[in-house]
């Protein structure tokens, strides 16, 4: 068969579409499953934290480091939690083992079951950011979790290290 007759196979709907991703308005979020360093029509998490601008994309990566950044305090204040729990007296004033306190004290365990519940929240969402597979984004992640560990570090006494998911 002889094809050469046939013209192009763009319709009108497609040129329309190039029409409007121009204005940026209409642009879908583009969604990477590569490393890039791209933030164009760049959405982070949702789909309306769509960024289309470069004062968005700064205001965008500021957010994340301080999302970051908040994820150290709420690690710290969840060991201190943890480390009152285990340090409750008991009837007697005396300092008990962490499965007395478990079982004496309800609300403690309700509570650290709270803030263990908030930071795997957290942690989770923080992974979500990461997987925009953006490069920016991902500095600012690793920025904001060095920044708080460096502010919170002397405040809170120690921690376990590393930022897990779970």
């Amino acid at each position: 068969m002889d094809h050469s007759q046939h013209t192009s196979h763009t319709s009108s709907d497609e040129n329309e579409m190039d029409f409007l991703y121009d204005f940026g308005e209409a642009a879908p979020c583009r969604t990477n499953m590569l490393f890039t360093w791209d933030s164009k029509d760049l959405c982070i998490v949702f789909d309306w934290w769509h960024i289309r601008s470069g004062f968005g994309f700064l205001v965008s990566l500021l957010a994340v480091l301080l999302l970051s950044l908040g994820y150290e305090y709420v690690r710290a204040i969840n060991g201190a939690v943890d480390s009152d729990a285990e340090t409750l007296p008991g009837p007697s004033g005396m300092k008990r083992d962490e499965r007395t306190t478990y079982s004496r004290r309800p609300q403690s365990r309700i509570l650290r079951a709270a803030f263990y519940a908030l930071q795997v929240m957290y942690s989770f969402f923080l992974m979500l950011v990461f997987m925009t597979y953006n490069g920016w984004v991902m500095l600012a992640v690793v920025g904001g979790a060095f920044t708080g560990h460096l502010l919170r570090s002397s405040r809170f006494g120690k921690s376990s290290r590393g930022m897990f998911c779970h």
